[in-house]
């Protein structure tokens, strides 16, 4: 059942946030993919049947997961600027997985888990560079969204099946990689250049954050007061940090967009 959710709702909402990017452009679709749309259910679904206890330490194992994302949207980003998706897909992909398993045997609380996966995608925003927005209402061809959708159900394939095999922490790892952003950041890279990409990526990087406070949330909390609660200050939580990040981007885009000039008498 929890992998038939898995296949049913990522392909949709790699839908959704795609004609997000098209309608408003890429910086709204990755204020978006930010939230912990997938990772979210698969963690509240697992906590079900496994316990509290697996919830809360898979949240650490994704809040580890957090600090190689960020390496992986650098990767990607500095990757895209002299090669082509498929090697900017590999790239990042190799960055996230040696920064994961690196990490994976240290003993990280959950405060220090969040603190470094918060680090790490605020960085990834700040080495990022920052280009114009190109806008949205891009074209898009018939076949994009299903062909987006058909990639996205293979590769939540393939990360169920090699979660099964693992532990609760290196399960959290591998759960976490950004399948989401990869399949719409290969689209986007591909269809309309590196400019829209980066400017994909920095809203990602930034809006990530809403990810480790929902986690951080559940890693705290799950065992003290049950897992439905857990999620329910989860929620509460990353709602308020996406609610601050798209406060302070809109705010930032009205202050850096130019002014008409005033007009003259006739």
């Amino acid at each position: 059942m929890l992998f038939l959710i898995k296949l049913t709702i990522t392909p949709v909402l790699v839908a959704l946030m795609s004609l997000v990017a098209r309608r408003w452009g890429p910086t709204w679709g990755g204020l978006l993919i930010g939230l912990p749309w997938m990772t979210g259910p698969i963690l509240f679904f697992l906590g079900l049947e496994y316990g509290e206890g697996y919830a809360a330490r898979t949240s650490v194992g994704i809040l580890i997961g957090a600090i190689g994302i960020g390496a992986y949207i650098v990767a990607y980003v500095y990757t895209a600027r002299v090669a082509s998706w498929p090697i900017s897909l590999l790239a990042s992909s190799i960055a996230y997985a040696i920064t994961g398993y690196l990490i994976s045997g240290n003993d990280f609380s959950p405060w220090l888990a969040a603190l470094c996966g918060a680090a790490s995608l605020i960085s990834a925003h700040l080495i990022v560079p920052k280009v114009v927005d190109s806008g949205g209402l891009r074209f898009l061809p018939w076949w994009d969204i299903p062909m987006r959708m058909l990639a996205t159900a293979v590769l939540v394939g393939v990360i169920t099946v090699s979660a099964e095999v693992l532990g609760p922490e290196l399960s959290g790892i591998v759960a976490s990689y950004p399948v989401i952003l990869a399949i719409i950041g290969v689209f986007t890279h591909s269809q309309w250049g590196w400019t829209a990409l980066a400017q994909l990526a920095r809203g990602v990087a930034i809006s990530l954050t809403s990810f480790v406070a929902f986690f951080l949330v559940v890693a705290l909390t799950a065992e003290a007061v049950g897992l439905i609660w857990a999620f329910v200050l989860a929620v509460l939580a990353a709602l308020t940090t996406s609610a601050a990040v798209l406060f302070s981007t809109t705010n930032r885009q009205k202050r850096t967009r130019p002014r008409e000039a005033p007009k003259t008498a006739q």
